[in-house]
């Protein structure tokens, strides 16, 4: 029977990036458990998350036993990227249809709208059904920020195929109700959830513990810790992140920044000097561990989301608001992301502005206030709460087992 419930799992990843590691990864563990499922995992590995040879061979032993056989490739870019992702096409290609006639795979389960590009295409030539988690117009955000050009032929070579893999697949899962709606407008042919990026709320949750133990190492006695995790730059703000962690510090003299990026750190230290703020008020971690990120999570007061608000974020989920969630935290920001913004203003969570200026900062201060003096047992109950309702990986996991109950 298992040959039968198998299904080939497209990542244009890298297996030990967070993103795939906090969320395809635990949900497949989840319905592997079942001992329903088995999976065929194809990752594109880049350097920066680069696996010994040696390391691979113990992970694939490891992953067998979940019921997951691992194939990495490796993910090129660079000069010339429309030849190079051709070639990665032509790679995969090769590979997925080894798998589908030798494993007799039904379902090719894609994540995020790259992979899907890819998918939509294998499961066409391959006969399979097609599952995409995290749908989001990625090429919009690209064009939108700058970072691709409209006239360009692959910011055209990849909307059109994104929006070809929205309308095409048996199963779209997308974080808002906002891409729900503009999916059905293109005339999708499958079903389209809205699936907001979840975090696992049995690994996310306040420690009070890690808050002493972070609170005591960098000296925060009676501060307010602002926290952001992420990248900066590029699909994120970057100077404007400093510029407002320096209003809020001229407004509110307790303030500190906790800074938790895989960004160089001599370029984000030399940022936020630039902004005016003194080496005292901020700390710049670098890469953490997966449970140091809780630590220091438990460690803030409220957390920032450092989405510029151009017309498609609307359709963005970012992880890291679930993570604030469910660790108790409020958050900051900009209206128009996601569904981020009505939650933070509807269920008292957090503040939305509209860009991250002195002057939206200055008449949200009253907001921001409040939510740091109130009493911290309360605010971290509501935030838990809605957090569970709205970025929950189990209500995921719910989604995907109906999923795969109707497909098999």
């Amino acid at each position: 029977m298992l040959k039968y419930n198998s299904t080939l799992v497209l990542i244009y990843n890298s297996f030990n990036d967070p993103l795939f590691q906090n969320l395809v990864f635990k949900y497949l563990k989840t319905l592997g458990k079942t001992n329903k499922y088995i999976f065929y995992l194809v990752t594109f590995e880049q350097e920066y998350f680069s696996i010994s040879e040696n390391e691979k061979r113990k992970l694939r032993k490891n992953l067998i036993k979940v019921g997951i056989y691992w194939y990495p490739l490796n993910y090129h870019t660079g000069n010339f990227l429309l030849f190079k992702k051709l070639y990665d096409f032509l790679n995969v290609l090769f590979l997925i249809g080894k798998i589908r006639l030798s494993k007799n795979t039904k379902v090719i389960f894609a994540f995020t709208n790259i992979a899907a590009s890819f998918g939509i295409i294998f499961s066409k030539i391959f006969s399979m059904k097609m599952i995409v988690y995290s749908y989001e117009p990625h090429s919009s955000f690209l064009a939108e920020l700058n970072i691709w050009s409209k006239k360009s032929l692959k910011y055209k070579l990849l909307n059109s195929i994104e929006k070809f893999s929205g309308i095409h697949g048996d199963y779209i899962l997308t974080g808002t109700k906002h891409m729900v709606r503009q999916l059905k407008n293109w005339g999708a042919k499958g079903k389209v959830i809205r699936a907001p990026t979840s975090v696992d709320e049995f690994e996310y949750y306040f420690r009070e513990e890690g808050r002493k133990k972070i609170r005591e190492r960098l000296q925060l006695f009676n501060k307010d810790v602002l926290i952001y995790i992420g990248k900066l730059g590029d699909l994120y703000y970057k100077d404007e992140v400093a510029d407002l962690c320096k209003s809020l510090l001229d407004l509110r003299h307790k303030f500190f920044f906790i800074i938790v990026t895989s960004n160089n750190y001599d370029e984000i230290k030399e940022i936020f000097k630039n902004s005016g703020l003194d080496s005292k008020d901020f700390y710049i971690t670098g890469n953490l561990t997966y449970d140091e990120v809780k630590d220091y999570l438990s460690a803030a007061d409220i957390g920032l989301s450092a989405v510029p608000p151009t017309p498609s974020q609307r359709f963005r989920s970012p992880t890291k608001v679930g993570e604030y969630l469910l660790c108790g935290l409020p958050y900051i920001t900009c209206r128009g992301i996601s569904e981020d913004d009505s939650y933070a203003e509807k269920y008292n969570v957090g503040v939305a502005l509209d860009n991250f200026n002195d002057e939206n900062i200055q008449a949200s201060i009253n907001k921001i206030n409040f939510l740091l003096d109130e009493d911290k047992t309360i605010i971290r109950k509501r935030c838990r709460e809605v957090g569970l309702a709205y970025r929950a990986k189990s209500n995921v996991d719910k989604i995907l087992s109906k999923i795969y109950s109707e497909i098999f």
